[in-house]
């Protein structure tokens, strides 16, 4: 136990913050935000805890509006306790975080959450695919089709789902940055 910290199990997917002893660290006290996203809209998955905890955090530090993901009916408490990080964190001009209960895996389910995050937020400027699950086993053969199928779309299908949703929500966009960076034909009219 060179880390000074007890080893910390859990047995079931998701984990749960709150019941960890000690509670994880999720920011630094050293840290002097720079307001470097001041007026971004973020979406974080699985920010109820963990790493998505620290960077919801980070993000509000930062002067961004957070909303975040966590496992619909199974991380309440944790989504409480990072909602109630984020607003304390909060700039005075971000405004209130959002916590999206859902099951990522499922591109009817991402599209919601893109969708609620829009409605209320009018955009996202930034996505951080973040949720993931792991099983811990001792053999590949402990690995069924319907494992295989849960990680792969926690971790895979959801990042694909939101990473393409953002993209063409925010597409217009894109095509005149490139157009600015690119610059104009001959003609006038650009690209």
């Amino acid at each position: 136990m060179a880390s000074g910290f007890p080893p910390q199990k859990q047995k079931t997917q998701p984990g749960k913050e709150h019941v960890m002893d000690p509670n994880p660290q999720h920011s630094s006290m050293e840290y002097k935000p720079a307001n470097k996203l001041q007026a971004k809209i973020a979406l974080v998955t699985g920010g109820d805890s963990g790493i998505g905890r620290a960077v919801c955090h980070c993000f509000a530090l930062e002067g961004a509006t957070v909303a975040f993901t966590y496992v619909k009916s199974q991380e309440e408490k944790d989504a409480q306790d990072t909602l109630e990080i984020l607003r304390k964190a909060k700039a005075s001009d971000a405004m209130e975080p959002m916590a999206v209960a859902t099951d990522l895996g499922f591109d009817d389910n991402c599209k919601k959450v893109v969708d609620d995050v829009v409605n209320l937020y009018g955009r996202i400027d930034i996505l951080v695919n973040n949720a993931a699950e792991q099983h811990k086993t001792i053999s590949v053969e402990e690995i069924d089709e319907e494992r295989l199928e849960r990680v792969f779309r926690t971790n895979i299908f959801s990042y694909f789902f939101l990473t393409r949703l953002v993209f063409v929500l925010n597409l217009g966009n894109i095509r005149r940055a490139l157009d600015n960076i690119v610059g104009h034909k001959e003609d006038g009219r650009g690209r």
